[in-house]
């Protein structure tokens, strides 16, 4: 085992891949917290199959991939934080019209491309090591500005999920502040896409946290714990990935599935014999 892990960190094609990887694994598993306290997984898989159609517009246009997906999830995001629900639409039902329809934008642009063009694997089930010099730039662009954001605004996020009504009474922006949010899990999903795909994406966003909810209580404690995971799963699935040549994206998302499981489990455990404690 130990001659494996030196191989795997000895590796230049993982060595490269190591960085994106792990600031991708912070990113969502800040997002991640979020996205549990305000309900808002079915938002991240409709943001994410929706940023196909980013992807087919770079790919049609020979557009920088991740800053041209970036700006179509992020409209597709605060499409749906201003969806009108007074008039019959609710979310769910808004995200599933958005993600429909750019999906099928999305699928109708890739098929018209150059097949030497389109990684398609890639773009649906991940691929981290094809990540090009304007992909990393962006990234490392991101992985600066989204902390940023997230530490000036978790604390309102955080009162809003338990109680919208209190925070505005108590003068917090509460309709910018969820733009605000929605805007940030689009940016953050786009990110995914180059580890776990469109596919796998809800994955990364949501399993992390999903772990941290069985152990932690705070705000503090759960983004700490979440991170932890995040990052955790992040290197054993790309360590198992390099060892037994799987896909990199589905193998740190079923690490994560496996954390959750382990978790799950041990919080089961630990409920029985307090319960049956004499």
């Amino acid at each position: 085992m130990v001659e494996m892990i030196s191989e795997f960190l000895a590796s230049p094609v993982m060595g490269e891949a190591l960085l994106p990887a792990l600031l991708i694994g912070l990113l969502t598993a800040s997002m991640s917290v979020m996205v549990m306290a305000h309900r808002l997984s079915f938002l991240t898989v409709g943001v994410s199959h929706a940023s196909l159609a980013g992807l087919g517009l770079a790919v049609t246009f020979s557009l920088p991939l991740l800053p041209t997906a970036t700006v179509f999830a992020v409209l597709i995001a605060l499409l749906l934080a201003l969806m009108p629900r007074k008039k019959g639409i609710s979310e769910d039902a808004g995200t599933g019209i958005l993600f429909a329809g750019s999906m099928a934008l999305g699928v109708l642009l890739i098929s018209t491309a150059n097949s030497s063009e389109v990684d398609l694997f890639g773009l649906l089930f991940g691929n981290i090591l094809t990540m090009s010099p304007i992909d990393l730039r962006w990234l490392y662009l991101m992985s600066a500005l989204i902390p940023v954001i997230f530490f000036l605004s978790a604390r309102a996020w955080w009162s809003i999920a338990f109680d919208a009504v209190t925070a505005e009474a108590s003068g917090l922006p509460v309709s910018a502040l969820r733009l605000l949010l929605y805007g940030l899990v689009g940016l953050t999903v786009i990110l995914c896409v180059k580890l776990a795909g469109i596919v796998l994406t809800a994955g990364l966003m949501l399993l992390p946290a999903a772990c941290a909810w069985f152990w932690g209580r705070s705000l503090f404690s759960l983004w700490i714990l979440s991170v932890l995971f995040s990052l955790t799963g992040t290197l054993a699935g790309l360590f198992w990935s390099y060892i037994y040549e799987w896909p990199s994206g589905a193998t740190v998302v079923l690490a994560l599935c496996a954390l959750f499981v382990m978790s799950w489990v041990l919080n089961w455990v630990k409920i029985w014999v307090s319960a049956y404690k004499v």
